[in-house]
């Protein structure tokens, strides 16, 4: 076949190029032009093959392997357009690419270098594999492209010797091209420094090369944060710039940026000038200043960088700029007004995305960090939404950026550590360290890193460790000069952590650097004012805190929060008031972020809750009128996540997108459960991250934030007041920390009566039976016989009956006082009957091996093996029911996981469940995780691998398979976990029973028991009967059979569930713990 002829465009630009010698010796290069004009001649002849084979003949193997290289480079040369959004050029690309390598190959086979080569009109000598690297960075091929780069400069040395010009040169093209793609200025530092002694001292490179060479590399060190040896190679490069225009202007703009960054703002000042009356071009001028307005930006010097980005505007409609100039300068000013002017700056933004096509992907994933990461202080939801999307970009588009992945994975754990998320932030957080310790000294990254990391150790009590990441902080942020702001804030974290640690010397001297270079900042006064503090100048100290307020007006929410810690050290009765306005502040604050949280992020508040609600209750000891702030605290942190969870899902019930979202997010979560069972790490945690940003999405997309501010306003001690009728009486116990000690305490609530604070006793020195009658008694004085009592527990009480507590005389409290047990005091509703409709569920076989259960007796229900009570259970209460409600039962083969989930949205009334029920915290499945042999090993480790750090549930048909199998691949495991019951529905449910072991157990914290019982409340149960201990079977049988009797006859489940245990211990009063298994919860 004839071969087509190339046009006459890619002839010229094949025909500029011609092969060079090998070696140390002059190149003698080969007649290119006539090589080609030739070979197309004999292409166009008669008899091409015969001509070809003999022309070839008489070629030489360098010649002959340029053919390929040279056409190969000049299909290179015609190709425009993007190889990844075109697949007409990314096919052209590679066609080039496969010509190169192919001349390359055989250059390599014949052991001649000589073609490795090429002389070029416009270029002169170029490295054939420098060209390749060029074009494997067109078609995404980092990899190989950063092989070939550092391939050429060995190359280079090895051929031209490690004194020429050409390895300094061609290293510096390398290194250039290796940072100008991803910003790994530490590889491109290592490329280059092989060649610092020639580019120095060698006398065969000349001036011009030896400065572009030392520049570079000054720049790279900048960039990377080491600024002394920076300034030192950027002063070297000086002595070699000569009269040359462009190099007088690079390296004058570095030297500026360096003086500047360093604080000596006159030399810096100086050199920027003498850079912008040396730009060689408008386009290099325009760059420049673009560059030293943000060098002003980041030293604080906005109103300077602002002046000099606005007198850059009247360029930009010049031919000589490039999109990409056009983009860096609006996205400069996005980025300047972010703060002081978001409006202004959001405009800016704007305008850059009108660009945004044109610039790398690198750039676009800056834009979306400048625009929408950095700006959104407090938002989670924006922010975790745009590090989504710049993840995205990234893994689809980039891949491997080191620099800016670390970036991202900083990014990500700040921002987990704003909610609250410390473990996963750490993880992320030292990962991103780790990557980091092959950085040059004092690199940005590695600041940023190193702070974050000390901060969470602060969180988390971790002095020793904290003390070395702020050593380091200080070590490297000190490279960037003593009066930068990367110095002065690794001097306050050093301060702060003086101040905490109680260390006067450190404190003072630290405070002397930090105020002699920012004496009036707000900082600079809290910080004189904690030192008071430390010295004992407890007066000095107040009236500071009162200077505060009239200097720093804006600040007002920090100082009042001073103000109160201030009043409570000291405890002055003068907390009361500023404790209402610090409240106000926080609720504010907290239920802004909690909007921005999925579920499972808002769980990471509870510390938090618990901190700011103890201040108050230990400040009633010298303050009693904080009695009614400290309850407000308590109904507002109690059952704060499980109200904002509910609120949101109530709101958006009639909104038809919303729903349908909610049923995706569901359809997730099913997902993730599967992908726990098989114990697929990795699918579950992209499946959690997923759960979290719709969840998110969510909220953002569909919820009336007034309508919910509204709702949430009912959890408050006026509400509850108001509302609350004559003769009711309600207790909030709750269990807080005084003094370092877990103790327990009590709010007293009563029509037209002030709030009570009722002490009652440190709760870690005592039993569970001591500490329910220590209860009592101190109670006994408040409670009174004739009011029906409603109480809602915290903490250790939330696991313990104490409505079976007995006084003196051996009566229960429940028969001498009214108790009801409820969720929480502002959802109190009247007892409900079990209703029309009751679907009852029992496993008695479950159809597996005996088991050794936590060494229990198979008369319990936390065993996995039979339980003979259940069918007699099921059949006593239709016994039991019989023509009084609609009863429907599901025993053993029908009571599968599959059977409950397909109840969801019916109207039943009543769900009773009978089987084995469990609850294990983190510890337990920690244990069973690292013991082969425990009965709970495989399903330890299938949640830990999926990140669950508790598991509650009820086992169902054939569950005890799924319980002990190392993965399971079915649709259902038949272990119905609180999670699974949270995405179910009950539109009329009056009534939960679970007549199984520790269904009422759960993780605790300040929202309540995260476990059972919560779930069966998201999905719409009005009350719960569930168990806080081990079950006998016989026991539940006979107890279950008596309520129903009792409820059959139309009283409300409370009286019904109270009667029945009466009626029980007064027949066999020697089993009272066995009528004491049960709680209900109203």
């Amino acid at each position: 076949m004839r071969p087509l002829r190339p046009s006459a465009s890619v002839l010229a630009a094949i025909l500029m190029v011609a092969l060079t010698a090998f070696g140390r010796v002059k190149p003698q290069p080969v007649d290119a032009e006539s090589l080609l004009i030739e070979y197309f001649r004999i292409l166009e002849s008669s008899n091409p093959e015969e001509e070809l084979n003999r022309w070839t003949s008489s070629k030489s193997e360098p010649e002959l392997a340029a053919i390929p290289i040279v056409v190969g480079n000049g299909l290179l040369n015609q190709i425009e357009g993007n190889a990844l959004t075109d697949s007409a050029h990314y096919n052209a690309y590679m066609s080039a690419i496969g010509l190169i390598e192919k001349g390359v190959k055989a250059i390599e086979k014949s052991g001649v270098n000589d073609a490795l080569y090429l002389i070029t009109v416009d270029a002169g000598l170029v490295p054939v594999r420098y060209i390749l690297a060029n074009a494997y960075d067109k078609v995404y091929k980092y990899v190989e492209a950063d092989s070939a780069y550092v391939r050429t400069a060995r190359e280079i040395e090895r051929d031209f010797g490690y004194d020429s010009e050409e390895f300094v040169f061609w290293t510096n093209q390398c290194a250039e091209s290796l940072q100008r793609k991803n910003k790994n200025y530490e590889k491109s530092i290592s490329l280059l420094l092989p060649a610092k002694e020639a580019a120095l001292h060698s006398p065969e490179v000349p001036d011009s090369t030896a400065c572009e060479y030392l520049i570079s590399l000054a720049q790279k060190y900048q960039r990377s944060g080491n600024h002394n040896e920076a300034k030192h190679l950027a002063h070297e490069a000086e002595m070699r710039m000569g009269k040359n225009h462009h190099l007088i202007f690079c390296v004058s703009n570095t030297l500026g940026e360096l003086y500047w960054i360093e604080g000596n703002h006159d030399t810096g000042y100086s050199y920027f000038k003498k850079a912008e009356a040396n730009a060689p071009s408008l386009g290099e001028f325009f760059v420049a200043g673009v560059n030293s307005a943000n060098i002003l930006r980041q030293t604080g010097f906005v109103e300077l960088a602002e002046t000099t980005l606005l007198a850059l505007e009247k360029y930009l409609t010049s031919s000589e700029l490039g999109v990409d100039d056009i983009f860096n300068y609006y996205e400069s000013l996005g980025v300047l007004y972010t703060f002081s002017n978001p409006e202004k700056s959001a405009e800016y933004f704007r305008k850059a995305e009108k660009c945004i096509d044109w610039v790398t992907y690198p750039e676009v994933i800056r834009h979306i960090l400048n625009s929408q990461v950095y700006p959104i202080e407090g938002n989670s939801f924006k922010i975790i939404s745009a590090l989504d999307r710049a993840e995205a970009v990234f893994n689809m588009l980039i891949g491997d950026e080191p620099r800016l992945l670390n970036e991202l994975l900083m990014q990500k754990g700040y921002y987990l550590m704003e909610v609250r998320d410390y473990i996963t932030a750490r993880k992320y957080l030292e990962t991103a360290y780790l990557r980091m310790l092959d950085y040059a000294p004092g690199d940005p990254q590695l600041l940023i890193v190193l702070r974050h990391l000390a901060r969470l150790d602060e969180i988390e009590g971790e002095d020793i460790r904290r003390g070395y990441y702020l050593d380091e902080l200080l070590r490297n942020a000190k490279l960037h000069g003593e009066s930068s702001n990367a110095y002065l804030d690794a001097i306050a974290d050093r301060l702060h952590f003086h101040l905490q640690l109680r260390n006067l010397d450190g404190t003072k001297y630290n405070l002397a650097i930090y105020r002699k270079q920012r004496p009036n900042d707000f900082d600079t006064n809290c910080y004189e004012y904690r030192l008071k503090l430390l010295e004992g100048k407890f007066s000095e100290a107040e009236k500071m805190l009162d200077s505060l307020d009239d200097i720093f007006p804006k600040e007002r929410s920090h100082i009042n929060l001073m103000r109160q810690r201030f009043y409570a050290s000291r405890q002055s009765p003068k907390i009361t008031g500023v404790a209402t306005d610090v409240f106000s502040d926080y609720r504010s604050e907290l239920m802004r972020q909690l909007l921005f949280m999925s579920n499972n992020e808002r769980r990471n508040m509870d510390k938090e809750l618990r901190t700011r609600r103890d201040e108050i209750i230990f400040a009633i000891k010298f303050a009693p009128e904080l009695s009614q702030l400290a309850l407000d605290y308590s109904l507002f942190s109690k059952g704060l996540l499980f109200h904002t969870q509910a609120e949101i899902l109530e709101l958006l019930a009639d909104n038809d997108s919303a729903r349908m979202e909610i049923a995706k997010i569901h359809g997730i979560k099913a997902e993730l459960t599967r992908a726990i069972n098989s114990a697929d790490k990795e699918l579950a945690h992209s499946l959690q991250q997923a759960i979290d940003s719709r969840e998110r999405y969510l909220i953002d997309d569909y919820l009336n934030r007034e309508k919910f501010n509204l709702r949430f306003g009912r959890y408050n001690t006026a509400t509850l007041l108001t509302g609350m009728s004559p003769t009711a009486q309600m207790i909030d116990y709750v269990e807080y920390v005084d003094a370092g000690k877990s103790s327990l305490g009590c709010f007293i609530i009563e029509h037209g009566q002030p709030i009570i604070f009722v002490e009652l006793g440190e709760s870690g020195n005592h039993d569970k039976n001591q500490i329910s009658k220590m209860i009592w008694t101190r109670l006994r004085p408040y409670l009174k016989h004739n009011r029906r009592i409603y109480f809602s527990t915290d903490g250790i009480l939330n696991t313990m009956p104490i409505e079976f507590a007995e006084d003196e005389d051996g009566v229960p409290m429940c028969e001498k006082y009214d108790l009801h047990r409820v969720f929480h005091l502002s959802d109190i509703r009247m007892s409900e009957v079990i209703g029309n409709r009751v679907e009852a569920i029992g496993v008695a076989d479950h159809n597996s091996p005996n088991g050794e259960a936590r060494g229990l007796d198979d008369g319990y229900r936390g065993n996995w093996n039979d339980l003979a009570g259940v069918e007699t259970e099921l059949y006593r209460i239709a016994e039991s029911l019989d023509g009084i409600s609609e009863y429907h039962r599901a025993f053993n083969d029908e009571a599968t996981e599959a059977y409950v989930k397909s109840l969801s949205g019916q109207p039943i009334t009543t769900l009773h469940i009978s089987t084995h029920g469990f609850y294990r915290g983190e510890n337990e499945l920690t244990k069973a995780f690292n013991d082969t042999t425990d009965f709970d090993h495989n399903i330890a480790r299938r949640l830990l691998m999926g990140n669950r750090t508790s598991a509650s549930g009820l086992v169902m048909r054939n569950g005890n398979l799924s319980w002990k199998a190392e993965t399971i691949t079915e649709d259902e495991d038949n272990i119905l976990t609180s999670e699974e019951v949270e995405t179910l529905t009950f539109p009329k449910l009056n009534l939960t029973v679970l007549s199984a072991c520790e269904t009422g157990l759960g993780e605790l914290s300040a929202d309540g028991v995260w476990g059972l019982q919560r779930a069966f409340r998201i999905a719409g149960s009005g009350s719960l009967i569930c168990s806080l201990r081990q079950v006998k079977d016989n026991g539940a049988a006979d107890f279950m059979a008596e309520f129903y009797r009792q409820a059959a006859t139309g009283k409300s489940v409370h009286d019904a569930f109270y009667n029945a245990r009466k009626e029980l211990l007064s027949h066999d009063s020697a089993n009272k713990e066995v009528w004491s298994s049960f709680i209900l919860i109203e």
